[in-house]
């Protein structure tokens, strides 16, 4: 069948049946060199009861091969970078936002490009990703079992889009969610806001079924991020403890009969992996332990396998994600959820000056009335409120609890210092003196949410957020007069928030996104149902009145650019056009995370640090192929 000339080729498997067969009932005829008889056969003819023992030899030997075993052949990990467009940026604020599908061929990611906030996805084998329409404000992505599905939440409700785009399919509603996991029984199991257990609700969509509550008892906020594991009916989740999801416990929780059994403690963020592994966060190190699916438990210790993932365990998530056939992804990072950033004066004209502080992990800057220190949040292990003395430059903490201590407000004589915390049970507001003595001192319990945002000039009245499970955020006021009482000012459908009373005591600006993106407005205060006027014309949040009553200031939605309106009240309320009045990359985070000194010139920012690998991962994730091998090597198991 190899013979070079054609000729002499046969022609298929069916001649050479033939004349092995013929070549086999005649014996072979053995000439003296040189000498061809007309009776002889062929020389390949000759040669096929040779061919024919090879042939069988080689058959043996093959069979050897592949019945022998061999060891597995354990692949290297490859490591490599996506890097997004130009203009675009991750938006890491909820969950992971970058993910795989489960056959690891498409990538989907939650991206800011030109102050919008929309769902890409891309093919893993193309360069570019593409848009799908509809996916605006989207966050917490999750991909379906066959990978043709993206869930996701926006505009307060959980939903759902094709990967090849198409129509968004509304499922439920979901004003806040932690995390959400589509089940091959075509369920959803989700969180759907921050002070909650998990719920179920079919992919399809309907009414959700509630199917853990937290126990406040035991100091848990919420249950988080939860995974189906294989075979549908067990589901792991964090359940925070106190305030920092730091020490948070990873529990399993059983679908059919509703049995509970904590995993691990002192780690959020699990996921079950085929390889045999439960893998979870603390603070920035990525763990992993071998896992029995059968009894449900760790067989081993856990060991760190990845540091430097981009965590948050404030809220508990972290920037990772893998696809079933041992493809990861993941956002560098360090503890605390976005990295250092430091402390810049800005002036009108945009003229930075930095202060000494050194940088640090900071949120929420307050500058006391007189000017003369700084209250603000130190996210990390603990977040706690510090006081930064700004003529001796230095940092004294004020809170101390393990609990999240955060989002800063001086009281009007610069006395107190008042702060959201979930110490103790549930959450609440609180304050202290600002000079450290003294005790913390309880003024609102809730099961809910809370932020201080500003108070009135008098120091009689505050008015903060609540977030509610059924209208969302809402702006409530409460009187510090007495027994401190607090009572609903705005609560509506939609998302109010960031309100700041004027200097005067008689107005009062907000946030809103009842035109379908946040808008600031302007109502009376108290009376805010007596009118209401837009201030911002193409988006707007982070509001401060200048120190006069007679500018206000707000920032763009993608918080670039500084904003300032020009007001008057008298004899009524006008206001002049929206302009720029400075634009910088400074941080822009949940809250209002900038403030105005007292004389109104200038303007206290956080910068982050200088551009390196580790800061500049929001325009860049990291893919690491053949990672279930790294895994399986670093962290074995009796599989």
């Amino acid at each position: 069948c190899l013979q070079k000339d054609p000729r002499e080729r046969l022609r298929d498997i069916g001649d050479a049946r033939i004349e092995v067969k013929q070549a086999l009932s005649e014996p072979p005829t053995v000439l003296p060199i040189g000498v061809i008889s007309a009776a002889q056969p062929a020389r390949w003819k000759l040669a096929i009861p040779w061919g024919v023992a090879g042939l069988t030899t080689a058959a043996l030997l093959i069979s050897l091969v592949v019945l022998w075993p061999t060891p597995p052949v354990e692949l290297t990990p490859v490591r490599l970078h996506v890097q997004l467009p130009p203009d675009q940026s991750i938006n890491t604020t909820s969950g992971s936002a970058a993910i795989l599908s489960p056959d690891g061929k498409r990538l989907a990611y939650v991206a800011r490009c030109g102050g919008t906030t929309q769902l890409y996805v891309r093919a893993l084998d193309q360069l570019e990703g593409t848009v799908l329409s509809g996916t605006e404000g989207a966050e917490v992505p999750f991909f379906s079992p066959d990978g043709q599905w993206v869930g996701f939440a926006a505009g307060g409700q959980l939903k759902k889009v094709s990967v090849s785009g198409g129509a968004v399919v509304t499922l439920c509603a979901a004003t806040n969610m932690n995390g959400a996991s589509w089940g091959p029984d075509d369920t959803i199991i989700f969180t759907p806001s921050s002070n909650t257990g998990l719920f179920r609700v079919p992919a399809a969509g309907g009414t959700p079924e509630e199917i853990t509550v937290p126990d406040l008892e035991k100091g848990e906020p919420s249950h988080r991020y939860p995974q189906i594991l294989p075979g549908s009916h067990w589901v792991p989740f964090s359940a925070g403890v106190t305030g920092s999801f730091h020490d948070a416990n990873v529990v399993v929780r059983s679908l059919e009969t509703g049995e509970r059994k904590v995993v691990h403690r002192g780690s959020y963020y699990p996921h079950y992996v085929p390889t045999g592994h439960l893998v979870f966060m603390h603070e920035a190190t990525l763990f992993a332990a071998p896992f029995d699916l059968d009894r449900l438990e760790l067989t081993g210790s856990p060991a760190p396998i990845l540091e430097g993932v981009l965590p948050d365990p404030v809220f508990g998530e972290a920037q990772f994600a893998f696809s079933q056939t041992g493809t990861l992804i993941y956002l560098p990072g360090g503890e605390g959820g976005g990295g250092q950033r430091s402390l810049v004066w800005v002036d009108r004209e945009g003229n930075e000056e930095p202060l000494a502080a050194e940088p640090r992990t900071y949120r929420s800057p307050r500058l006391s009335p007189d000017g003369s220190r700084l209250a603000i949040d130190v996210v990390g292990r603990n977040t706690d409120v510090w006081i930064y003395d700004l003529a001796h430059d230095t940092s004294t903490r004020l809170t101390f609890d393990p609990a999240v201590d955060a989002y800063p407000l001086w009281t009007p004589d610069g006395l107190r210092v008042m702060f959201r915390s979930n110490r103790e049970v549930g959450q609440g507001l609180f304050w202290k003196a600002a000079d450290g003595t003294g005790q913390v001192e309880r003024l609102t319990t809730s099961l809910n949410f809370q932020y201080p945002h500003s108070f009135a000039p008098d120091g009689k009245r505050l008015v903060f957020v609540e977030w509610n499970p059924e209208t969302s955020y809402d702006i409530h006021m409460l009187s510090t007069e007495g027994e401190p009482a607090a009572k609903p000012l705005l609560q509506t459908q939609f998302n109010e928030g960031q309100p700041a009373i004027s200097p005067d005591g008689q107005w009062i600006a907000y946030q809103s996104n009842e035109s379908g993106r946040q808008e600031v407005y302007v109502r009376p205060f108290p009376n805010v149902e007596e009118g209401k006027r837009q201030i911002s014309s193409d988006g707007g949040r982070e509001t401060i009145w200048g120190p006069q009553g007679q500018k206000l200031f707000y920032r763009s939605l993608n918080g670039q650019e500084v904003m300032v309106v020009s007001i008057k009240t008298e004899p009524t309320f006008t206001r002049g056009n929206p302009e720029v009045l400075f634009t910088g990359s400074y941080f822009s985070g949940f809250g209002r995370d900038y403030d105005i000194s007292p004389d109104g010139q200038r303007f206290l920012m956080m910068k982050a640090g200088e551009q390196t690998e580790e800061s500049s991962a929001p325009t860049q994730l990291i893919v690491v192929l053949n990672w279930f091998d790294e895994l399986k090597r670093l962290v074995p198991t009796d599989k």
